[in-house]
């Protein structure tokens, strides 16, 4: 009898990739960089051209040795492409100091067709020609990185724009910019006192505002941070070198999620208790270390009740149960607390300036529970813990009243000896439970992270 083969073994050998359709194929090559893509020209014949049938290139100048490589693969690359259309275009320079090429780029990717737009550039000139971007109707998705330097955007038109991220603190972010994208949803701005002293961000459609201050530039001062957007539900906002005299925002109801970290000078210590009552809605809210110093020396602290909130992580240079009870005594709904000693560690942006604290940090008794500990409370989080007399009597605080608490998470120092970590875990295990459901667990702090 003749031996037959199975459907596997008669398809070993075969080139399946190969018989897939040009459009699957060209599918497949657009999440390449473009010169890999443009590399698969030497596997066949099948393969030779077609790369050249792709509308979306990835170009970073870190993969081609010298300057006039770069310009001339680019350029090849450009003019062979069968169609004329770009719908996604992403070009990355470290070192391309011929401005006039970049212009021809710029000028090539911007069509009818163009979707995403990606330019980072890391040297210090002045570049001309961006400009015909800002009237590119079919944009959804811009981002700007490194050195632009503009004067003035002369027209702006960008009515199916979604997404901006603009990390070039040189481009001016003004209301005719933000004005004339109106189905703006996502904001990702890095800003510099010195090239933004006001900054005022009216924008109904928004729905995500990161606003970060570059580093680097120096102190300088912005008079006033206006956001209007009703519609936001994220908003992160990093302060520390400018002095911001006045940060306006309007109400969020719909709000998700708040971040702030904002460096402690008067100016913030007197606005940041009423910038807080904007985000009484927040489901999430997130202090850090900046910011827990400015509710410290705010004067009498007077917080809003944060009605919808369930998710708190804040951050200490140095723990100050004052300020975390106050907050717990204003959050009815709170199921999970997530505590971070960040004294001399690093953020989430740059290595903090903090300093210890002068203002006494010993442990008072509330007069009453807050109703969240009794009632909703069930994730309790540590990192970096000390092991100082006031964490204890807050773990015991908290562990004894809170009656549906499932689980605590201590996090200890990195350096700490096995014993010592065996210490902390027994001291704690050992408190009075208020929940038969409660579970300690500890765990060495290896690196930084949420």
């Amino acid at each position: 009898m003749a031996e037959t083969s199975t459907p596997a073994e008669r398809s070993m050998g075969t080139d399946i990739i190969s018989s897939l359709p040009n459009p699957v194929l060209c599918h497949i090559l657009s999440f390449l960089p473009t010169i890999d893509a443009v590399g698969t020209s030497i596997l066949s014949r099948r393969w030779r051209h077609l790369w050249k049938d792709l509308q979306v290139f990835d170009l970073h100048d870190e993969r081609i040795r010298g300057k006039e490589r770069f310009v001339s693969f680019v350029e090849s690359v450009l003019l062979r492409r069968n169609y004329p259309d770009i719908q996604k275009f992403s070009l990355r320079c470290y070192r391309l100091d011929d401005l006039n090429a970049s212009k021809r780029f710029i000028h090539a990717a911007v069509g009818p067709c163009l979707q995403e737009m990606e330019l980072s550039f890391y040297d210090y000139h002045k570049r001309d020609g961006i400009d015909r971007i800002f009237t590119c109707a079919s944009l959804v998705s811009l981002s700007l990185v490194g050195y632009f330097f503009m004067d003035d955007i002369p027209s702006v038109y960008l009515p199916m724009l979604k997404n901006l991220d603009l990390v070039a603190p040189g481009v001016p972010v003004d209301s005719k910019l933000i004005s004339s994208c109106p189905a703006l949803e996502n904001l990702y701005f890095i800003y510099s006192g010195r090239y933004y002293p006001k900054i005022n961000l009216l924008c109904p459609s928004l729905k995500r505002l990161r606003l970060i201050e570059a580093r680097h530039f120096g102190n300088s001062e912005i008079s006033e941070i206006q956001i209007d957007a009703p519609n936001l539900k994220f908003l992160r906002i990093y302060l520390e070198d400018s002095c911001v005299r006045t940060l306006a925002v309007s109400d969020f109801p719909n709000m998700n999620e708040a971040s702030f970290d904002i460096y402690p000078k008067p100016e913030h210590v007197d606005w940041l208790p009423k910038l807080l009552r904007a985000f009484s809605k927040t489901k999430k809210l997130d202090l850090g270390g900046f910011t827990t110093q400015c509710l410290v020396k705010a004067p009498n602290l007077h917080l809003p009740e944060f009605s919808c909130l369930t998710q708190l992580r804040i951050c200490f240079s140095s723990f100050y149960s004052g300020v975390l009870m106050k907050l717990l005594c204003c959050c009815p709904k709170l199921q999970v607390i997530k505590i971070d000693n960040t004294v001399g560690q690093p953020s989430d942006f740059e290595p903090p300036r903090y300093s210890v604290l002068s203002e006494p940090s010993s442990w008072t008794q509330p007069a009453s529970v807050p109703s969240c500990v009794m009632s909703h409370l069930n994730i309790l989080e540590f990192r970096r813990y000390p092991d100082s007399s006031e964490e204890r009597e807050f773990f015991a605080y908290i562990l004894q009243n809170a009656l549906v608490l499932k689980k605590v998470t201590i996090y200890t120092n990195m350096g700490s000896c096995e014993k010592e970590k065996e210490h902390i875990l027994n001291e704690i295990s050992a408190l009075p439970r208020g929940s038969s459901l409660c579970q300690v667990e500890e765990f060495s702090h290896l690196k930084w992270g949420r």
